[in-house]
């Protein structure tokens, strides 16, 4: 079993299974990516995210074993992952179908009862009700504010900082 098959297991619930990421999945990845309303909400990513983008991407996280995974209902639907902080993205096609909630949970049980993870951080930009919304329905605390650079909006972003801790640790 190699590495990035330990460290981002297949999750399952009723409609999604969340698997690590293979290179078959970079064109649609690109796709989604690519959607400019979607992507005015990633902080560093670029535009236009090409396939060899995305093929750069799925490279990165298996050589670092990163716990990120491609949320699929029969198709690739989105990313989730805990590289560095708590984050998601699902394509427009899935917006308002309760998926991004759905992936969320099946992360979040895995981080604090199999990798025994204490605390998990977010940190959507604050015009993105729709990511706001969710950390908060997921029980996320907004613990502050921040500011980051967005690539795609070419300017210093305020960001909410959320925060949820695991207290059964």
């Amino acid at each position: 079993m190699r590495q990035t098959d330990r460290t981002v297991p297949r999750l399952v619930s009723d409609r999604l299974i969340l698997r690590p990421f293979g290179m078959a999945d970079a064109p649609a990845l690109a796709r989604i990516t690519s959607d400019p309303l979607l992507l005015r909400n990633l902080l560093r990513t670029v535009y236009p995210f090409t396939v060899e983008n995305a093929r750069d991407r799925i490279r990165r996280f298996q050589q670092k074993s990163l716990p990120v995974w491609a949320i699929d209902n029969g198709q690739l639907i989105g990313l989730i992952g805990l590289a560095g902080e708590f984050g998601l993205w699902v394509g427009r096609i899935a917006w308002g179908k309760g998926y991004g909630e759905e992936a969320a949970r099946l992360v979040i049980d895995h981080a604090f009862t199999e990798m025994k993870m204490t605390k998990l951080q977010a940190n959507p930009i604050c015009d993105n009700r729709a990511s706001c919304r969710l950390m908060e329905k997921l029980r996320f605390t907004n613990v502050g504010r921040a500011q980051s650079f967005c690539v795609q909006r070419k300017k210093v972003v305020s960001l909410r900082r959320y925060e949820l801790k695991n207290h059964s640790a």
